[in-house]
């Protein structure tokens, strides 16, 4: 049984996700958004004793303990890495430290390559709960006000209430406007945002 184990994405010339994660084997998550990421600042939350045991099964089966880090000499300089640690319940320990413009020595078929490191770190963050703190879903939302015809918007957030939010409209007036869900936001944007605003 894991006591602890944390992730994190460092900075590099671009703008990649900059955070930090740590879970306990009671599945309590701690969040630290820095930059590039939906959620910037402190976040705790707890995952259920079952997510916790898939983390865990994942661990073995990628066996995280035994991992080799193979690369070749060539690297692609100003990368960004992601860091991985694990800390048993007796102290033992174990840290990956992954820059991903390394090149993999390792030959496909392997147990340890990069390619599986970066799918394991990426099924991580999704057991940890931590896909919508780095970046969030945004969809556009066309809000109009039933009243005046003049005055609509069109919204990218992360879903209706959010949207109304940003234009501060209370839940108790939700019936005085119509909004229209128009599809996903595909700028690659992570922060909700006003796109046209028209008031007459």
């Amino acid at each position: 049984m894991f006591k602890e184990f944390s992730i994190s994405r460092t900075s590099c010339l671009g703008k990649s996700p900059i955070y930090q994660a740590t879970i306990t084997s009671e599945g309590h998550v701690s969040w630290q958004g820095e930059k590039y990421v939906s959620y910037i600042g402190v976040k705790n939350f707890t995952v259920s004793k079952q997510r916790v045991k898939k983390i865990e099964d994942l661990l073995l089966s990628f066996d995280y303990k035994n991992f080799i880090y193979n690369t070749t000499a060539q690297i692609v300089p100003d990368s960004p890495t992601c860091v991985t640690r694990l800390v048993y319940q007796f102290g033992e320990h174990k840290t990956v430290v992954h820059d991903l413009g390394d090149e993999d020595a390792a030959c496909d078929n392997s147990k340890h390559t990069l390619k599986k490191l970066d799918a394991f770190e990426r099924k991580m963050e999704e057991l940890l709960g931590l896909k919508n703190l780095i970046k969030q879903p945004l969809y556009l939302f066309h809000i109009k006000r039933k009243s005046n015809s003049h005055e609509e918007y069109v919204i990218s957030s992360s879903n209706q209430a959010d949207a109304f939010q940003m234009i501060n409209v209370n839940e108790a007036n939700y019936h005085n406007w119509q909004i229209d869900k128009l599809g996903k936001d595909s700028t690659g944007r992570i922060h909700p945002y006003i796109i046209m605003s028209s008031e007459r």
